[in-house]
């Protein structure tokens, strides 16, 4: 072999890069771009053409587009340049099936991918982390404008029609236009996209629909072994270009997983275009939470979730269309139910401070924490994990300034004390990040056996405060004396979830203890390495200490009055949490919004784990011979909680 191929041959640990010593297949019969095809051929390789789906799930151009070899040869296939040798007079295999159709097609992938692409080097999503842009010097085609491309697959489909072939026109003439008329919708609805046309998503979508339902109920005949139509397919055609690391050959995804994530993202894409019309921050949270409890294969995909956070928030605008001022009103709204103005009134008049009030750092840091908590639900679970864990401190800043404004600020003669309120608002958000922490390390499994007690530990102690802040919050909420009150259902709703998620965590707590086998010293350590966020230096700048920080010597004391604790029942408390789920009900209006059937779907196998959970042990003295082995965490079944072996 060459010193090229044995200086390519790349180990990293990667699945998607190792390549190891793959030499080129010198066998393989030469590639012939005019090649005339059967209608059936050409509508095989379109639909064959998986690389732009395969590229959208995370492998490189080279592994997937530069593939199709295709891509390369569009100027020789160009009808422009074509020689009239190669057009058949029998017109059997005219060659406009490969210059006009083949071609539009080629152009209409090519432009998807470079609209897909300007979404997402916006900076939501990482490169290399999320997606790969690297295009190993190949032109892609970018200076057509989408109008000519549009131009192109119509001038196709038109020659489609207006071709002869007989009896069987209709029926041969249907399948390469349905595919035509699929691929000019998708440049359609990419470029809608990106330039924040909402309103055509809806109609983009459904005819994308109709037209995939067409090609995935009329699938053409698979080529015949001495067909030239799988040669448009070279694997190994990367290894020649110019490329930043050495790639392995992949296989293409079956075809029916293609169309699966077509439609999984055209599903995704009619969920923003519907979200975008919600004005109320809550509903963005409470989609954007269920997406990370109940994570869906195909909505992680790096362009869904960049579009998401560009509908979020993009160049000063909320929601493609509200100043930051609405982040501060939702904020206050959903918790507190008092209006923007009522809020600054009530800063302005009681102010007394020998400084000026800090105000537009408060509305600026409630909106920057806020708009970076909804868009960071559409991270990939590290980056969000991270993101969480940074935004602690800036919370706690904001409930520091709080708590300073408050000693500055004259006396309520009467209502509602805003500023307190507000403490208690931001307080639950910081504990509900913290939440948000604690079970993301679950859900990426990165708790060894001996953490996951302090794990569940630490979570029930979060919740337990996190609950007090509601209980505040629905206290003020109930004194505004409304019979009809969406926030007031929506956090009774929440009290109750919370409710039962203590009641579990505290019960795998009780039941993992016996499964430490380090010592003290060696669980501080992991203690220290885990929630090394809750020990950095910068809060000591504050007079106000940080809520909600887990203490390593409560830990070590709950262990032990847990394990003497003679009335204390893991199965019960699983029990406990089954009722309360299953007898939870989401708040009326607007605050779920339409998703309201997900999250009681959510809620529905969360109390199946918690049934299924009922066979822990019933008492601490049976926990002294109960096998704790039979517990299995698998987040692909659920993020956060074990399930039992053998499941009846």
């Amino acid at each position: 072999f060459p010193l090229h191929d044995a200086m390519a041959a790349f180990e990293i640990g990667e699945p998607r890069f190792d390549s190891g010593l793959a030499l080129l297949d010198d066998s393989r019969p030469p590639f012939d771009p005019l090649v005339p095809f059967l209608p059936e051929g050409v509508c095989w390789i379109i639909n064959r053409n998986a690389t732009q789906m395969a590229w959208h799930t995370g492998y490189t151009l080279s592994q997937t587009v530069f593939s199709f070899l295709y891509v390369h040869a569009l100027p020789d296939i160009d009808p422009d340049t074509i020689s009239p040798d190669h057009h058949d007079p029998n017109r059997t295999r005219p060659v406009e099936l490969v210059s006009v159709v083949l071609r539009a097609s080629v152009l209409g992938l090519v432009k998807c991918y470079d609209l897909a692409s300007r979404e997402l080097v916006k900076g939501n999503v990482y490169d290399c982390e999320d997606w790969q842009s690297d295009k190993c010097d190949v032109p892609m085609s970018e200076a057509y404008r989408v109008s000519r491309i549009l131009g192109i697959l119509d001038e196709a489909c038109v020659w489609v029609r207006n071709s002869s072939r007989g009896k069987d026109k209709a029926t041969i003439h249907t399948p390469p236009i349905t595919r035509l008329i699929l691929r000019k919708t998708l440049v359609e609805l990419f470029s809608a996209l990106l330039s924040k046309d909402y309103f055509r998503f809806q109609p983009l979508i459904e005819t994308a629909r109709v037209m995939l339902q067409h090609v995935r109920a009329s699938p053409p005949p698979p080529p015949r072994s001495c067909s030239p139509a799988p040669r448009a397919f070279d694997p190994q055609f990367p290894r020649v270009l110019v490329s930043a690391i050495p790639l392995r050959p992949i296989q293409l995804p079956e075809q029916s997983k293609v169309w699966d994530t077509l439609a999984e993202l055209l599903d995704s894409l009619e969920q923003l275009s519907i979200l975008i019309e919600i004005s109320d921050l809550s509903t963005w949270d409470v989609v954007g939470t269920l997406r990370i409890w109940q994570p869906q294969p195909n909505q992680s995909l790096a362009y869904v979730r960049s579009a998401f956070q560009s509908a979020i928030y993009e160049n000063g605008i909320i929601l493609n269309k509200y100043l930051q001022k609405h982040a501060v009103d939702c904020f206050l709204m959903e918790a507190l139910q008092i209006p923007y103005d009522s809020f600054i009134s009530s800063f302005q008049t009681r102010w007394v401070g020998p400084d000026s009030l800090p105000l537009r750092h408060i509305e600026r840091t409630i909106t920057e924490l806020l708009v970076g908590r909804i868009k960071s639900h559409w991270y990939n679970p590290p980056r969000r994990r991270r993101y969480c864990m940074k935004s602690l401190f800036d919370w706690h800043e904001l409930y520091a300034t709080l708590t300073d404004v408050q000693k500055h600020l004259s006396p309520v003669q009467s209502g509602t004390d805003v500023v307190m309120r507000l403490r208690h608002v931001v307080l639950m958000r910081r504990l509900e990040t913290i939440s948000d922490i604690v079970l993301s390390g679950f859900q990426l499994s990165l708790y060894s056996v001996n953490e996951r007690p302090l794990a569940y530990w630490y979570l029930a102690r979060v919740l337990e405060q996190h609950l007090s802040c509601l209980d505040e919050i629905i206290e003020v909420l109930l004194s505004k004396q409304r019979i009809y009150s969406m926030p007031r259902f929506e956090f009774q709703f929440r009290a109750r979830y919370l409710t039962a998620l203590q009641a579990l965590s505290l019960a795998l707590f009780a039941v993992t203890v016996k499964t430490m086998g380090s010592s003290w010293e060696r669980l501080r350590l992991n203690f220290l390495r885990c929630y090394k966020w809750a020990f950095m230096h910068e809060y000591e700048d504050f007079d106000v200490p940080p809520v909600g920080h887990p203490n390593f010597l409560a830990f070590t004391t709950s262990c032990s009055v847990i394990l003497q604790d003679k009335e204390f029942s893991p199965a019960e408390q699983a029990e406990l949490a089954e009722r309360l789920l299953r007898g939870s009900t989401t708040a009326p209006g607007r605050m779920a919004g339409p998703w309201t059937p997900d999250r009681m779907e959510f809620m529905s196998k969360m109390a199946e784990v918690c049934r299924d959970l009922r066979r822990l042990p019933k008492s601490m003295d049976e926990l002294r011979t109960w096998d704790v082995e039979q517990l299995v965490w698998d987040p692909d079944v659920q993020p956060w909680f074990p399930v039992m072996r053998n499941r009846s």
